[in-house]
Formats: structure tokens, C-alpha cells, sequence
């Protein structure tokens, strides 16, 4: 599943699958949470359900298959006999393989550094794996950073703690080199719950301004050596500055997504009891921009950039209410006491938040990874780590 998640979509397909063969090996010895089952059942029920009334019945399908993650991944990992240090070596896998992935990321910035830098001003970037969804890529940056930290908690061996040290504080100045709005947002949401944890529970203030320190110094020093960040936080400002008041070009990425929004919305206030149907929401989608805006590009007319209203598009104020009990319940269920653990929950809802996460493969399989191994909560760790 690591290895598909970078390089080949078929095989994190054929992985998300295979990986509830443990269940069926040791399903009498797993015992699934109640909250966690009800909390799948949630998410995907106002998804399935829509199908009733949803006439494009292939795309209605696709939204539920591509779902299924979170059922084969909620039964088969917990039922995996991992134990705590088994769990460890696997973030430290992950981390080498996301590593490697920014790794060439940053080589195709050296072939092709002033084409690069100069597409950050027309909402381009860097090249990345995971099928170049740089979005979804950032996230994955980004958990394997909350991983790795957690796995350092823990860790005894002095050399392996600096050198998984160094590969953290590479993959963080590799997310600023990329600039994904999603994954800076995640990392620095992150460092926030971080700082209070730090300054509220352990009281530890010294420890928290020198954390303060360090990453105003990274962010300044990225920005001011960084021109691939340096161009994409101007474009963001111009694009901005256009959308906010009512211009909306053309063409400009932010614009577009604020465009997606408003549809949903709009949508969503048109059809509140039950929504248009997941196989329809792009249908509705074109039609609202041929009413509002229609001058849009094709490639503009997306989904929602916003799972929330994703689910108000496809089934209404109902299924949006059922998804949101769906992902607090899952969160709280699977999340541990450990402070990593729930700072990867909490920032878990930002992707959901600015884009329409679940609607791809990616996205579903990263919350049920999230959710079902990057918690480490498993029956055969707590009783036989």
C-alpha cells in the first residue's frame, strides 16, 4: 500500500483490498468498536442511499467503490498481528518511501528549476508522485511527519533517532519547496496544536518559544530562499485579491475552487432535504455555472471543494449531518490519548475541509490509514506489544 500510494494506483487498489485477509484469518480474536463500525456506516449510507434518486447511476458508483477502503481497512488492520514495535519499523518504512518520493520530486526541480519557478505564477508545481496529485502528496508528506515524531517517542537507538530526525526536518523544508496550501496548512494547524499542548498541559515554556523560534526561522528563511514558495504566496494574494471582490477570472485556480463552492452551497439550499444524488452533482455543478457563470472553462466545473458540501450537493442538510457525525465519531474512536495521535486526527479535518477528499481514491485510503494504522490503536498491540 506505501509503494501504490506513490507509484501505482492499480496496486494501492489491489492492496486496499488484499489487506482484509487478516480478518478473515483472526476474526474471532478481533474486536470492532461499535463507534467505529457505526461511524464508516455513516459516512457511507447518505452515499449510498442517493442512489435512489441519482440518474447517472455509473458516477453514483464510482463515489461508493471508491469508499470501500474504509470497511476493508477497518477490518483488516486491527486484525493484522502488529505489535508496537512492528508499528514503528512500518512508519519508519513509510517515511523512507515518502522520503524518496520528495526526493525525486526535487530532482525534477533541479532538471527544470527556472520552468518551475516560473509556473508557480500560473497556479503550477512541482512535479510529484502519487499520480502528481500534489494535494493528496503534501497530505501524505505531512503524516508521515506526525508518524515519525510519534515513532521517536519511543525510540532508544541514538543513531536511528538522528537520522530519522534529519529526514523529518528534510520533508519539512520539502513541503515549503512545494507549497501546497494543504499540506502547509496541516503542518503549521500541527504546530499549533502542538504549542498548546506543550504550554497548557506540560507547561513547558521554554521548550514551546524555542519550537516558536525554529519554525519562524524556517518559515522566513524558505520564503526568502525558497522562490517556488515565494511565487505561489503571490499568486494566492493576487488571486485573492481579484475573487474577494467579485472578480472572478477566468483560468486562476483559488478562484475556481471558490466557484466549486458556491455551487455546492447553492445546490445544497435547492435540494435540502435530499440532495441531487451523488450520480448528479456534476450535472447540477454544470448547470449552475451555465446560469451563473458562463464564461467558466470546462476544467473549472468540479465538485465542491468541500467534503461538507459534497455530501449537502449529493444528499442533502440529512446526509450532511450524517457524514459529520460519521467523521467525529470515527476520529474519536480510533484517536489514542497520545498528543501526536490526536494532532493527527484534528488535522485530518483540513483536507476535508478545502477539497473533495473522499471523492478520490487517495483521499479515502489516507483517512482510513489515519484512522485504522497511524493511531496504533490495534488489539495485538495492546496485548501483545
Amino acid at each position: 500500500m506505501f509503494t501504490g500510494l506513490l507509484f501505482s494506483r492499480a496496486l494501492v487498489s489491489f492492496a486496499s483490498v488484499l489487506v482484509i485477509v487478516p480478518f478473515f484469518a483472526n476474526y474471532r480474536q478481533t474486536s470492532l468498536q461499535k463507534l467505529t463500525v457505526a461511524a464508516v456506516g455513516l459516512i457511507l449510507l447518505p452515499v449510498i442511499i442517493s442512489g435512489l434518486w441519482s440518474d447517472d447511476k455509473t458516477l453514483w458508483w464510482n463515489s461508493v467503490s471508491v469508499k470501500l477502503p474504509l470497511i476493508t481497512m477497518m477490518l483488516g488492520l486491527p486484525a493484522a498481528p502488529v505489535t508496537a514495535q512492528r508499528w514503528k519499523q512500518l512508519s519508519y518504512l513509510y517515511i523512507l518511501i515518502i522520503t524518496a518520493g520528495c526526493a525525486w520530486s526535487f530532482g525534477q526541480y533541479i532538471s527544470n528549476t527556472t520552468a518551475i519557478e516560473a509556473a508557480y505564477l500560473k497556479a503550477k508545481v512541482l512535479p510529484t508522485l502519487a499520480d502528481a496529485d500534489y494535494i493528496r502528496f503534501s497530505w501524505m508528506v505531512v503524516i508521515a511527519i506526525l508518524l515519525g515524531i510519534k515513532s521517536q517517542e519511543s525510540e532508544t537507538n541514538r543513531a536511528i533517532r538522528y537520522i530519522f530526525f534529519t529526514l523529518l526536518l528534510v520533508l519539512v523544508l520539502y513541503l515549503h519547496l512545494l507549497a501546497s496550501k494543504t499540506g502547509l496548512l496541516c503542518l503549521y494547524a500541527g504546530i499549533f496544536l502542538y504549542l498548546i499542548h506543550i504550554f497548557f498541559i506540560e507547561k513547558k515554556w521554554k521548550k514551546g518559544l524555542t519550537i516558536i523560534a525554529v519554525f519562524t526561522a524556517i518559515a522566513l528563511l524558505a520564503y526568502n530562499t525558497m522562490p517556488t514558495l515565494r511565487n505561489r504566496v503571490q499568486y494566492v494574494v493576487y488571486d485573492f485579491s481579484n475573487y474577494s471582490k467579485g472578480n472572478l477570472l477566468p483560468g486562476y485556480n483559488d478562484a475556481a475552487r471558490w466557484l466549486s463552492i458556491r455551487a455546492g452551497y447553492s445546490i445544497t439550499q435547492q435540494h435540502p432535504l435530499t440532495g441531487v444524488g451523488f450520480g448528479d452533482m456534476l450535472t447540477e455543478v454544470n448547470r449552475w455555472h451555465q446560469k451563473e457563470q458562463p464564461n467558466s472553462f470546462a476544467y473549472e466545473r468540479f465538485l465542491p471543494a468541500c467534503e461538507w458540501l459534497v455530501y449537502g450537493a449529493g444528499s442533502g442538510w440529512t446526509g450532511l449531518l450524517c457524514f459529520t457525525a460519521g467523521i467525529v465519531l470515527l476520529l474519536v474512536s480510533t484517536t489514542s490519548k497520545n498528543k501526536i495521535s490526536v494532532i493527527l486526527s484534528v488535522t485530518t479535518l483540513i483536507p476535508l475541509l478545502t477539497d473533495d477528499t473522499l471523492e478520490g481514491q487517495y483521499g479515502v485510503i489516507l483517512l482510513a490509514f489515519i484512522a485504522f494504522f497511524g493511531q496504533q490503536k490495534f488489539l495485538y498491540q495492546s496485548t501483545r506489544a
